[in-house]
């Protein structure tokens, strides 16, 4: 029998890869009698794979009683769609919860069950139960089986806690449970260091309670004042990944005990209060993001970057970075926010999506049904024609990308701490990640509680604080060859809030200016002066060697520093980020962009396979652009090549001259996706 499994990013059956984009279709909220027109709508688009829920709450329609072949209601037949699915040649991902949140009744969970936290006996056992029935109907279709067609299975659905819901079962009110003992086991049994933590003087772990901190703007909640009040804040999120975590593992080691033997993939939230991405990893075989951006990402100046930098991450932690939940159409209540979503918003969001490294994606919804407005296919499987076309369109790009095959042409790396970001303590909007957001320059995410990759530079987005196992992993990281680069926010404590310095920083000697203000500095012989606007670290940097700035009537000052440490080397200064500066500092360590584009709102992303490039640009500006793109990393070809507009097929011949710079037309809100090859002629 084949062997379905992950490799290198891809998924195979048997020595088979299979590109993984695909669509969602309910088929239990369709009439039965129009599955096989809307599968011929879904054929006719190009999809080769669908992936479907399937909701305990309604295939037992007693308490007790399960129908997966249709005996009380055709809607309810499994089996049927499981034989005609494979009937029609496709692939499926199957989605069995035990949650399935999906806006049904009790996110999909019968209500004697939903009265029970995820991780209580009685919910287990129901759980199981459940499980059990359905996996007797989905097992045999499974593709490591003779003739078998569902590829992957998602355990659970975006585990979640929700202490709103089941805190009082958890030890969040008055009377104790798992937020106790995790405390508990979380300081070792040492009630005195809890106190000494968190500022308390419990005389037992039993009266341990949460301090949750305000994680929205214009919520009420309490303010962080103190590294007290924080640790406590952020050891309330280390109980809810914790917690999800451990719904994972028996999830997981469910359906493993029934016979499931393909991969089980987890999906995550496109934030981090719920889910550490990493801990989920290391217990399934995948992990994919659920995403909804706004119409045209109009949301906020930065919810542009913020998705970008979200698949970047995913793309570092996941061994199948893919989009679990790609929005196509809207939710009910949600429609009346975003508006009608254009033809260009798709094609922006899923350029967008390449731009960033993804190798894969589930549309949610491709097909409307209750609840689910604007999909490309609606109930009966008619079309709508001006999103379809823009649908079949991508897909056939997507076929001729073969994302999963390329490589990202980029030799810089960020790093992203998601814990930071789950507490709010460090925000999205932070210096360093808008100014290379603004400058064009294509990066590639790295958790430094991982080890960090080879990257030629990497510059730091975190806070101060971070664990001591990624203060160990940054000076691996130097010590071996790589050039860390950190502005005024730099890591010089532990995350118990105490200073802890293994990198190699200087803490700034004393800071100018209560405001910020216009000076010049420069760094490295035969640099050009930069102008920089901010307040200033100053430091003493003995034995380093310096970077200055005329400050006027302040003088010549060293705002920053260059320190040689093993193979490596930190680049440490003490104001904020620019644009203009990164690409000073990349400049002076000599190391090009692969890519970019010097007109505004337009970014871009190079990516090779064999001799062959790939130019993904997007305008996330209200305008029609005609973008200056400049492509360092082909400086070097001596031939002339083609350029293929592989959304339109379109193609011209330029010579090596014409490849440094190329000048092209981008509409508004919208991308372009270019292939250049040799010109054989």
């Amino acid at each position: 029998m084949p062997k379905v499994e992950i490799k290198n990013q891809k998924i195979f059956v048997g020595k088979k890869e299979i590109p993984l984009i695909s669509g969602e279709v309910h088929y239990w909220r369709l009439n039965p009698h129009c599955w096989r027109e809307i599968l011929c709508s879904v054929r006719k688009m190009g999809l080769e794979i669908i992936s479907t829920y399937v909701p305990w709450d309604f295939h037992e329609y007693k308490r007790g009683h399960f129908d997966f072949t249709g005996k009380t209601d055709e809607a309810r037949n499994l089996k049927a769609f499981l034989d005609l699915t494979r009937k029609e040649g496709f692939w499926l991902i199957i989605r069995p919860g035990p949650y399935i949140y999906s806006e049904w009744p009790h996110d999909g969970v019968p209500g004697y069950a939903h009265k029970y936290h995820r991780l209580h006996p009685r919910f287990l056992s129901y759980a199981e139960e459940y499980s059990k029935q359905v996996s007797k109907i989905f097992i045999p279709y499974l593709a490591s089986r003779k003739n078998g067609h569902i590829l992957m299975l998602q355990a659970d659905n975006e585990i979640d806690p929700w202490p709103d819901t089941f805190g009082h079962q958890y030890g969040l009110s008055k009377k104790p449970g798992l937020f106790q003992n995790f405390m508990r086991n979380l300081y070792h049994g040492d009630l005195s260091a809890l106190n000494k933590s968190w500022g308390t003087n419990y005389t037992s772990f039993r009266e341990a309670s949460p301090f949750i901190a305000a994680m929205f703007p214009n919520e009420k909640a309490f303010p962080l004042e103190g590294d007290k009040e924080l640790k406590h804040h952020l050891d309330y999120f280390k109980f809810k990944h914790e917690y999800s975590q451990e719904v994972a593992k028996k999830s997981i080691r469910m359906y493993r005990n029934l016979g499931v033997d393909i991969p089980i993939y987890l999906n995550v939230y496109p934030f981090f209060y719920a889910h550490d991405w990493v801990a989920f990893q290391q217990v399934a075989d995948g992990i994919g993001l659920d995403i909804y951006p706004s119409n045209e990402f109009k949301e906020d100046e930065f919810e542009h970057r913020k998705f970008c930098d979200k698949i970047r991450y995913l793309s570092s932690v996941s061994k199948l970075p893919f989009i679990a939940e790609f929005q196509s159409g809207i939710w009910h209540g949600r429609h009346y926010e975003t508006g009608v979503f254009t033809p260009n918003h798709y094609r922006m969001t899923c350029l967008s999506a390449f731009l960033a490294g993804i190798k894969g994606w589930n549309w949610y919804m491709l097909v409307n049904r209750d609840n689910w407005y604007m999909s490309p296919i609606n109930e009966w499987g008619r079309v709508r024609g001006e999103l379809y076309d823009v649908f079949k369109q991508i897909v056939s790009v997507f076929r001729q990308l073969k994302p999963a095959s390329l490589k990202k042409l980029t030799e810089i790396g960020v790093t992203f701490n998601p814990f930071q970001y789950a507490a709010r303590t460090l925000m999205h909007n932070n210096s360093i990640l808008v100014a290379l957001y603004q400058g064009d320059v294509n990066y590639d995410m790295c958790d430094p509680r991982r080890k960090l990759p080879g990257k030629k530079v990497l510059f730091y987005s975190g806070n101060q604080w971070l664990e001591k196992s990624a203060h160990q992993n940054l000076r691996t990281y130097v010590e071996e060859g790589g050039t860390l680069v950190a502005f005024r926010s730099f890591p010089r404590k532990d995350d118990d809030f105490k200073p802890y310095q293994v990198v190699g920083f200087e803490e700034p000697e004393r800071t100018l200016f209560e405001f910020k203000r216009q000076f010049t500095l420069t760094f490295g012989k035969n640099t050009t002066p930069i102008t920089v606007i901010s307040s200033v670290y100053v430091f003493r940097a003995e034995g380093c060697e310096k970077i200055q700035a005329d400050l006027g009537t302040y003088g010549k000052q060293t705002v920053g520093y260059i320190k040689k440490i093993g193979k490596g080397k930190i680049i440490h200064l003490g104001v904020e980020p620019t644009p203009d500066l990164v690409f000073g500092i990349l400049s002076y360590l000599k190391i090009p962009l692969a890519s970019y584009s010097v007109t505004q709102n337009v970014k871009t992303a190079l990516f090779s396979r064999s001799r062959r490039y790939f130019l993904v640009v997007v305008n996330n500006g209200n305008e029609d652009k005609s973008a200056a793109i400049y492509l360092p990393a082909l400086a070097k070809i001596k031939k002339k090549m083609i350029v293929r507009d592989l959304m339109n097929g379109e193609k011209r011949i330029y010579s090596k001259e014409d490849l440094h710079s190329l000048n092209i037309h981008v509409a508004r809100k919208d991308g372009r996706l270019l292939e250049l090859m040799p010109f054989r002629g």
